[in-house]
């Protein structure tokens, strides 16, 4: 397994932890035993949630514009709806 980390890898548990970077290895803990024994911890496997049945896809029609003035300026081509411009201006958001 590789693990990749832009600059800092940290693995945490009961109170210790090792943090990998560019300075180096590091291990905090009450006690660090290197080659010492025991045993590595036991995992449990992968169990992904398959997918359930497709659902069939909606059968209407588009809506409506909601704004008569949003249609307005849709076909005169202005990139701008005068509504909205001026509800951003309103929010502060120009």
């Amino acid at each position: 397994m590789v693990l990749e980390a832009g600059s800092e890898l940290t693995l945490k548990g009961g109170g210790s932890f090792i943090k990998l970077d560019g300075g180096g290895a590091t291990l905090v803990g009450p006690v660090i035993k290197v080659n010492s024994g025991g045993a590595a911890g036991n995992g449990s496997g992968a169990a992904p949630i398959l997918p359930g049945a497709a659902k069939p896809a909606d059968a209407d029609k588009a809506g409506e514009l909601l704004v008569p003035a949003q249609k307005q300026a849709l076909l005169q081509k202005k990139p701008l709806c005068a509504i909205c411009e001026a509800a951003k201006a309103r929010a502060g958001n120009v």
